[in-house]
């Protein structure tokens, strides 16, 4: 009863939705991060994500992120049936090193930075709220 009770209440308060958003932003750091620390590597491809349509693909399934295997031996991460985050990876241009735009970069690293701070407070108030709730009197 105490586990169907907490998953009632978080699933009121939009728990669940904060984390997939929370993972996503997580996700989307881990690319840009890669395309930053690889700028300067010969024929490297920039990788990211399309933030909007994954958030709202994830949304309505309601399900988990799920990592992606690289190998058959790789033990599965996450817990979902669903198709893991599509990642897309700009062409390199001709005459170009690679596609890493190094602005562009440090531009999306700093927006998904504000989404994960901004997603993390919102999650905060909403246990804050749920804990003067259970305190009140």
């Amino acid at each position: 009863m105490d586990n169907k009770l907490t998953s009632f209440i978080f699933e009121k308060i939009g728990v669940n939705d904060y984390q997939k958003f929370l993972d996503l932003t997580s996700k989307r750091h881990k690319l840009v991060s890669t395309n930053v620390a690889n700028v300067s590597t010969p024929g490297y491809r920039s990788q990211d994500i399309d933030f909007k349509g994954e958030l709202a693909r994830i949304g309505e399934k309601g399900s988990h992120l799920e990592g992606v295997r690289t190998h058959g031996a790789h033990l599965p991460t996450g817990s979902s049936d669903e198709k893991p985050v599509k990642v897309s990876r700009q062409r390199v241009g001709v005459g170009e090193i690679n596609s890493v735009d190094i602005d562009r970069e440090v531009t999306k690293m700093a927006q998904n930075e504000l989404m994960f701070t901004t997603g993390a407070r919102l999650l905060q108030m909403k246990f804050e709220g749920l804990r003067n709730a259970i305190k009140s009197e």
